[in-house]
């Protein structure tokens, strides 16, 4: 009898973690993520170079998604760049201050060859962090 119960508890907790807005996503949320970092300081007498990748977090096939980028808040001179999952900012910068610069990811996907099965579902398909970037 123990391990009939036992066994319901398992099958209910797995049924749960598999539900798109249930308790899954509260114990292993899966979604996009970008990483902590502190962004170098820059000069507006030098090239200013920092990249940054995303991932999704808890799914170990990240590279079977579209990764798309959306950055507010670069300082004049800057711009960005993306190759696949990582964002490159780069540029010369022509005014100093301390800047809050948010990254946006949006993810699509996953897409995989011979696919038979229902594609994963995460969590959430957006993620956005603030980074400081300090111009002198």
């Amino acid at each position: 009898m123990k391990t009939f119960k036992y066994l319901i508890t398992v099958i209910c907790f797995m049924f749960l973690l598999g539900c798109e807005d249930g308790l899954g996503c509260a114990i292993l949320p899966k979604g996009p993520e970008l990483g902590n970092k502190e962004f170098p300081i820059g000069s507006t007498e030098f090239y200013y170079y920092v990249d940054l990748d995303a991932g999704i977090r808890n799914e170990p096939r990240d590279n079977d998604y579209d990764y798309f980028f959306d950055v507010q808040g670069l300082p004049l001179g800057l711009d960005y760049f993306v190759n696949f999952r990582t964002i490159s900012i780069e540029g010369t910068p022509e005014t100093t201050g301390t800047f809050d610069i948010t990254i946006t990811v949006d993810v699509e996907g996953p897409f995989r060859a011979n696919v038979t099965e229902e594609p994963d579902i995460l969590c959430d398909y957006s993620a956005s962090k603030t980074y400081t970037i300090i111009i002198e």
